[in-house]
């Protein structure tokens, strides 16, 4: 007797293909989202306020503040006391990078596995002015003069983000203090320092064979180059060859006596937010101060950052 071999109709066959790819992309899903190194955002661009909001930002570590740091805030609080404040935990800081990003699962992701406290501080502090714009200060900088008299009237209406030189002498790139910057939302140059940092963090762990999580300081480069000064200069001039169609490097921010603008970036002289670095390493001209960082470097511990207390 003759037996007959049944095949299924192409149909059946191609549903069945189907339905056990879908068991494999789902499967696959489970492993949480994969970073994406193209455009990491597809947000609105271009700031459309046509001021730097008063608010002024900070991030508290897990043992908040000692009175010493408690001095400097004040001094910028008394300063501004018609400004908003807001104090950013570590908890705060994370809800607000879910919250304002949930369109990037693979942005939330990267960001919430850092371990090192303060790469993600400095991640956060972009984000934030990227979102809400104003200014962020760290905690251990104060305020001589009024936000209201930081920047010259004539630049208030151009000025995107205002940042403050470093180092502005030639035995060194220039680079801007990452201490105090203001801005207004949606500024693209923080956004491609966010882009860059993060875009950094996840390459350096495929390239050691760990998770963003797993990564440690002394798998990295110097943490100014990581997520710091340097990262935060490189990703606005980065920015700025973009929009002005033009390469703009150190030679643009080299020099600077008195407020300049580049593109819509205001760049301040040395002296204006890092006074103790023109008079010992610049040309010690003088000129008007308008915050000093006191370098506490709460960061600069085995972690990174602020342990918890009893650890």
């Amino acid at each position: 007797m003759l037996q007959s071999s049944f095949r299924p109709p192409i149909i059946v066959r191609l549903l069945a293909a189907a339905g056990v790819l879908t068991v494999c992309y789902c499967l696959l899903s489970l492993q949480g989202p994969r970073w994406t190194s193209q455009v990491l955002f597809h947000f609105e661009q271009t700031p459309q306020q046509t001021t730097i909001p008063n608010k002024l930002w900070y991030k508290v570590g897990p043992r908040s503040m000692n009175d010493e740091l408690r001095g400097y805030t004040r001094s910028c609080i008394a300063n501004n006391p018609t400004f908003q404040l807001e104090f950013l935990t570590d908890i705060s800081g994370d809800d607000f990078v879910k919250t304002q990003f949930a369109s990037r699962p693979d942005l939330v992701d990267a960001f919430l596995n850092i371990s090192i406290p303060i790469i993600k501080a400095d991640l956060l502090r972009y984000l934030i002015l990227y979102e809400y714009g104003s200014i962020w200060n760290d905690l251990d900088v104060s305020c001589e003069v009024p936000i209201e008299e930081w920047v010259p009237e004539q630049y208030k209406a151009d000025a995107s983000i205002v940042v403050g030189l470093e180092f502005d002498v030639d035995i060194w790139v220039r680079q801007f203090a990452s201490w105090t910057i203001m801005a207004k939302p949606k500024s693209p140059h923080l956004l491609t320092v966010a882009e860059d940092c993060l875009e950094g963090l996840v390459g350096k762990a495929e390239e050691l064979g760990v998770g963003v999580q797993d990564l440690t300081l002394e798998m990295l480069d110097d943490i100014i180059d990581v997520s710091g000064p340097r990262r935060l200069t490189r990703g606005i001039l980065k920015s700025l060859s973009r929009m002005l169609d033009r390469p703009v490097g150190n030679d643009d921010i080299s020099n600077v006596a008195e407020p300049k603008l580049v593109g819509d970036v205001l760049v301040l002289p040395d002296y204006a937010f890092a006074n103790q670095m023109n008079m010992q390493f610049g040309d010690k001209v003088p000129g008007r101060v308008l915050v000093t960082h006191h370098y506490a470097g709460s960061w600069k511990n085995a972690k990174g950052g602020e342990e918890a207390d009893g650890r």
